[in-house]
């Protein structure tokens, strides 16, 4: 009786293996290829007239007051 439940047990891990294995592939195989199309996909303004990446240092603007401190203080107000 041993031994039959044994069997059945790792027949039924194998089986369980299979198909989580199979469920996940799936997965995997979506994220990597949004990850290749991610890392292939550049903005139009990155690029000069030749169409190569450039290089330069990126300028961004950081506000210096918080929009949400502002609706923070009108609640207060009330």
């Amino acid at each position: 009786m041993l031994i039959a439940l044994v069997v059945l047990v790792t027949l039924g891990a194998f089986i369980l293996g299979i198909t989580v294995s199979w469920l996940a592939k799936g997965y995997v195989e979506d994220y990597i290829e949004n990850a290749a199309y991610a890392k292939s996909v550049t903005h139009p303004e990155m690029l000069d007239e030749d169409g190569n990446v450039i290089h330069d240092e990126l300028i961004y603007i950081r506000p210096e007051n918080n929009i949400w401190d502002m609706f923070e203080d009108e609640e207060d107000d009330e």
